[in-house]
């Protein structure tokens, strides 16, 4: 009778191990992997190490810089982004120190940069060194300029096969607010504005 005592407790083990495992995994579909910050400050608040936020805004601004989506006009952009919510290219020129904001020539005009993502793996780097070795990793992904469009859903835009392509955030994105790295919070100010 011992053996079958001692024989049940490994399997019911392996079964225990086996449902946990399946609860974890199911946990694991929802967890985000992307975050949004509205500002360095922001960032810092939630836990995060305040050069960390501030490398990661400056990553995402350079990426705003080259990368956000351009308008003929400025009734264009705020047709989608809003009044009173995007630049002239002079005027990014003028605040990046350039005489040229991006690959275009002639005058354009984009959205403020309203937040940034990032990936939710800062939250667990311990210091500056830390983000600096995990950067130079294959597992880093680049910070991302946020927009708010007029009827306020969140967008990123990049340049996919030499276009610049504007995308809806990731529904398993989560908006940190001063209450720490599961709050949320609404965007509070723009790039530029």
């Amino acid at each position: 009778m011992r053996q079958r005592k001692l024989g049940r407790r490994p399997l019911l083990a392996l079964g225990t191990i086996a449902a946990t495992s399946a609860i974890l995994t199911g946990c694991g579909d929802d967890q985000p992997t992307e975050v949004v910050f509205d500002n360095p400050t922001e960032c810092a608040a939630s836990g995060v190490d305040l050069q960390i936020c501030q490398a990661e805004y400056q990553r995402a601004l350079q990426a705003h810089l080259q990368s956000a989506p351009h308008f003929n006009s400025q009734a264009a952009c705020e047709q989608e982004y809003g009044d009173g919510r995007c630049l002239s290219s002079q005027s990014v020129a003028a605040a990046d120190g350039s005489t040229n904001a991006g690959s275009d020539t002639g005058s354009f005009f984009i959205p403020f940069m309203t937040g940034y993502l990032v990936s939710s793996a800062i939250g667990n780097l311990a210091s500056y060194g830390a983000y600096r070795n995990y950067v130079g990793g294959p597992n880093y992904s680049y910070s991302r300029p946020i927009y708010r469009t007029r009827s306020g859903d969140m967008v990123t835009s990049g340049i996919s096969n030499g276009q610049r392509v504007s995308r809806p955030v990731n529904v398993n994105t989560r908006t940190v607010s001063r209450s720490g790295f599961g709050g949320r919070s609404s965007s509070r100010g723009f790039f530029g504005g």
